[in-house]
């Protein structure tokens, strides 16, 4: 029931935005309304699609009437109807609604749906290159506005995603600069070690051993309570493991860290990597 009245408001939108009102002016506002009261009925019927092309067209009403605010509103409300089954569309209608807000200067609003559109791309589209590429936006929309923690928040997945892609030298460079800005705030500070620990890795599997090396003296001498965890002796035993060209060693070190602190998938996909150059490195020699 409810999709056949949101067919009828859609189709009495479709007529009433060519409707010609008083001195040949169309009625697009009248337009708009129908368009969304359908897309809610659409809504109600769980019909996604159909509710996001509805708000798309209330959208496109909205600004020939030149209300951008309302127009931005339906894109955004276009989008989240479309991510339950057209992610492309949601991140297309989301990007609309994203450029009228920049050109309004609400720079704070833009980045948080910016953050979205990177989200969707990680974890919908699946395209990591595009992802990062997002994520980096936000953070800068937010530094722009001073809020350093959601940019920082959006830099490490900046970094994340440049190292899964085998950009060492940027993730390395984002999680030193995080960490960095992060020893004199007490809220921040617990998390050095974790980012001291992803750069390492890095370092490890970019073959940088001798970048490792200076980078380790640097994180001790940034944090000394970095030298005492178990992140620091791991990077020290990887580093001379490496020197040495000894897998095995490299092997049971990471497999005692393991133990008591369970590695995730993206620092063990960046031990892998460190682990398959040291051995092609011991076959070089045989």
């Amino acid at each position: 029931m409810a999709e056949a009245e949101a067919k009828d408001l859609f189709q009495k939108a479709n007529k009433k935005a060519e409707q010609k009102g008083w001195f040949g002016s169309r009625k697009y506002d009248e337009a708009a309304e129908l368009y969304e009261r359908a897309a809610n009925q659409f809504k109600i019927a769980k019909a996604w699609a159909n509710a996001g092309d509805s708000f798309m067209k209330a959208a496109e009403m909205y600004t020939k009437e030149n209300e951008i605010d309302d127009s931005s509103q339906a894109y955004i409300s276009a989008s989240k109807c479309y991510k339950k089954s057209k992610p492309e569309a949601a991140v297309a209608a989301l990007e609309k609604a994203v450029a009228i807000l920049i050109q309004k200067g609400r720079f704070h609003a833009a980045a948080g749906h910016q953050k979205d559109i990177a989200n969707t791309y990680e974890t919908e589209l699946l395209d990591f290159e595009k992802a990062m590429a997002s994520y980096e936006i936000a953070a800068e929309w937010y530094s722009s506005e001073d809020s350093n923690a959601l940019a920082n928040s959006c830099l490490l997945k900046v970094a994340t995603f440049a190292a899964q892609l085998s950009h060492f030298d940027k993730a390395i460079q984002i999680f030193e600069n995080v960490a960095s800005g992060s020893i004199d705030n007490q809220l921040t500070k617990w998390s050095i070690k974790d980012y001291f620990f992803k750069a390492g890795l890095c370092y490890f599997a970019a073959n940088d051993q001798i970048g490792a090396s200076k980078a380790l003296e640097r994180y001790q001498e940034m944090d000394p309570s970095f030298s005492n965890t178990r992140e620091c002796k791991l990077l020290i035993n990887i580093s001379n493991d490496v020197a040495e060209q000894d897998s095995d060693s490299f092997t049971n070190h990471v497999a005692e860290f393991d133990q008591l602190t369970q590695l995730d998938s993206w620092k063990t996909s960046l031990l892998l990597k460190t682990k398959k150059l040291l051995t092609d490195s011991e076959n070089d020699l045989l």
